[in-house]
């Protein structure tokens, strides 16, 4: 053997002595624990808490160079209690001694076990862990020496995390969420090979009342420079308590990919369910660390919000048609940033109807909303609460409802909309538009139109909050309204026929829904023509109430309606009480003017009205002039909106008839007879006691 040979047989050999020497010699010789408090002191100094170790620090060679130490406690800053920041039951890291020599770092899994991390923010917003990022006050850092290449990382064997609690409590709000995690494992971990990651957590809200379970399993794989990690197969399940009982839910996404350096992100398919609802999206993220923006597709498939409500606890709405609001649908383009998000091109299915459109929302103390909306037909109405039974005697009446709108404080509002079919208090709407805007606690609709009822609306609303009461103010015109099917859909009254321009300026205070009507005040304007009051003949009432008067037999009636061609006046509206001074109207064989009164509120009337009969005016009896041609007739209409009765002054039609004797007889004309008309007044009440008391034995 060659003496070169010998001297590298002997240098090998004297390596494996001092490597077996020290493996045996170091753990005997140094105690890492000699060291905790120089450790301890290092740590305080850095991060100005206090540090202790209190459990054992042990140390290993080879084949591994570890270290496992024991309990730690790190202390929380000034102001924050007694309690640790953090707490380490146990630790244990290695790195493979033969391959340090080569300057490659191959470290076995990393564990942890029993970590607790106490987050806590103040009530004046300071927290707890701010200062561990903050370098200031320690002065600047020493400069970098060059000590040659840097350790390569080939790979680490892996994570493990056990019986882990974090505990965050925020005293601004009062809340306390705590997440206690039992496990979390990896497989090894390497810069460009992927990984398996199991976890499962339980967090706990309001202090256990709420719980929420969850378990992940996903696979990862980072890049060398770990800036960028793709994770495949990622799948979340789990339940959580809600006020309906208990709910699973899952997300699942079969890939996700994240780079940090060119800040971007994309999960091309996402899919949540819970409680009965399944959520599909697409997500395209960028500027991920500076300042997230997400963009997208998302679908809501069908579903019934009313089972919804009733998986989640609450009352599902009691409607007029309980088959509403079976069925529910959304699909949309989104964008979404931490200031705004928007819907774009979205479609939301409610039953039988369709609203498409777009929207932006603006979060901030102000609520920003944008709007564009189209509806193709909606029936308000089967949404509404059912009419009520009819009051039973000695029940008392159903509470007022008090109306809030403190809503309108924090909204910023500009929507369009349009309208194909609206239905709404029983009135048809078509081709509805308008633009709602709402601003400083005043909402707006301006300008607002429709077809209604082969007519035109034309219109403004305004609805004022800035004040309590809240006032509602509505300046309507509308024009060839067929009022006959207006009326009937509004309120069952099918009395009531014509074509109607009709004006209304009004207001009403809004601090309850009785005030609506009974503080309702305004202008009215309406001119009805080619019209007919049905189920009530004025001329006939006048005819029969002369027959009666004179003996005679009550004649025929030839008609039911009373037929007008033209209806027209302006009323006054004070606390829910129209008064309409100057009604004028042609009637079949009359002309008709007076005054009265519409109490909106009881849905009454009461008019006065004087009829005037043609002179070319028919007796229905005999089909000749009638006796009462170019005679004033007083009438009284009055009783229910629904139900109104017509009566004959016959005290002053057998005034008048009197009077107008006499005085031809006496050949008296002009102011003179004009005086004695009044004069004449009381001469006739024995006549007119006479006339009533007949009147009486007939009917």
């Amino acid at each position: 053997m060659s003496k070169v040979l010998q001297v590298i047989l002997g240098l090998v050999g004297l390596i494996v002595v001092l490597v077996i020497a020290a493996v045996i010699i170091i753990p005997l010789v140094v105690d890492p624990n000699d060291f905790r408090d120089r450790i301890a002191e290092a740590v305080e100094e850095e991060t100005g808490r206090s540090f202790e170790i209190e459990g054992e620090i042990s140390l290993s060679v080879f084949p591994w160079l570890g270290l496992e130490v024991g309990r730690m406690r790190l202390g929380n800053p000034p102001g924050f209690g007694d309690a640790p920041f953090a707490e380490i039951g146990s630790a244990g890291v290695g790195a493979r001694l033969v391959p340090l020599l080569s300057r490659r770092l191959e470290i076995s899994t990393l564990r942890l076990d029993g970590l607790r991390l106490n987050l806590l923010q103040l009530a004046d917003g300071s927290n707890n862990w701010a200062d561990l990022g903050d370098d200031s006050g320690r002065g600047a850092p020493a400069p970098a020496q060059d000590r040659g290449p840097a350790m390569q990382l080939d790979h680490i064997g892996g994570l493990r995390l056990t019986d882990a609690v974090v505990r965050y409590e925020d005293r601004q709000a009062g809340s306390i969420v705590e997440a206690i995690i039992p496990k979390l494992t990896t497989g090894e971990l390497a810069p460009g090979r992927a990984f398996p990651l199991e976890a499962e957590t339980l967090v706990r809200l309001d202090g256990g009342a709420q719980t929420v379970n969850t378990r992940l399993g996903a696979r990862l794989q980072f890049a060398d420079d770990f800036a960028a990690v793709t994770v495949t197969d990622l799948a979340l399940d789990g339940d959580a308590d809600v006020a309906g009982g208990r709910q699973s839910f899952a997300l699942r996404a079969p890939k996700l990919a994240a780079d940090l350096d060119a800040q971007t992100l994309s999960i091309p398919e996402l899919t949540a369910e819970f409680a009965g609802i399944r959520v599909t999206a697409d997500v395209t993220g960028v500027r991920i660390v500076d300042a997230p923006a997400l963009s997208g597709r998302l679908a809501v498939a069908e579903f019934s919000p009313r089972a919804l409500l009733e998986q989640l606890g609450e009352a599902a709405p009691v409607t007029a048609d309980p088959a509403v609001l079976g069925k529910a649908s959304l699909n949309a383009r989104y964008q979404a940033g931490a200031d705004q998000a928007q819907l774009e091109e979205f479609l939301l299915l409610l039953d039988d109807t369709t609203l498409s459109g777009a929207t932006t929302i603006g979060f901030g103390e102000i609520t920003r909303v944008r709007a564009q909306l189209a509806l193709d037909a909606i029936d308000l109405d089967r949404y509404l609460p059912p009419e009520p039974e009819e009051q039973a005697p000695g029940r008392s009446p159903a509470e007022d409802i008090e109306l809030a709108f403190d809503w309108l404080d924090g909204l910023d509002l500009d929507a369009t909309f349009r309208a194909s079919r609206l239905q709404v208090s029983g009135l048809t709407l078509t081709d509805l538009e308008g633009r709602a805007v709402a601003k400083d606690g005043v909402l707006t609709l301006q300008p607002f139109g429709a077809t209604l009822y082969g007519g035109e609306v034309r219109g403004t609303a305004r609805l004022d909050a800035r004040q309590a009461p809240a006032t509602f103010r509505l300046e309507q015109s509308l024009s060839a309204l067929q009022l006959l099917p207006f009326v009937q859909d509004l309120s069952g009254f099918e009395r009531l026929a014509g074509v109607a321009q009709l004006g209304v300026q009004l207001t009403t205070t809004a601090s309850s829904a009785a005030d609506l009507m009974s503080g309702l005040n305004g202008e009215v304007s309406f001119d009805v023509s080619n019209g007919a009051l049905k189920g009530v003949n004025i001329w006939y009432e006048i005819q029969r109430a002369n027959a009666v008067a004179r003996g005679r037999p009550v004649p025929q009636r030839s008609s039911a309606d009373t037929e007008f061609r033209q209806l027209k006046g302006t009323a006054v509206i004070r606390d829910g009480l129209l008064v309409n001074e100057d009604l004028v109207g042609g009637l079949q064989s009359l002309g008709l003017a007076g005054r009265g009164e519409v109490n909106l509120v009881e849905s009454t009337l009461d008019y006065r009205l004087t009829a005037s009969v043609l002179r070319e005016a028919l007796d229905e009896a005999t089909g000749e002039r009638s006796e009462l041609a170019g005679a004033s007739l007083p009438l009284r209409l009055r009783g229910s909106l629904d139900s109104p009765s017509v009566s004959v002054d016959l005290a002053g039609l057998a005034r008048d008839r009197v009077q107008q004797e006499a005085l031809e007889r006496l050949g008296i004309e002009g102011e003179d007879r004009k005086a004695l008309e009044e004069d004449l007044t009381e001469r006739a009440i024995d006549k007119v006691r006479g006339l009533r008391d007949r009147l009486r034995r007939n009917d």
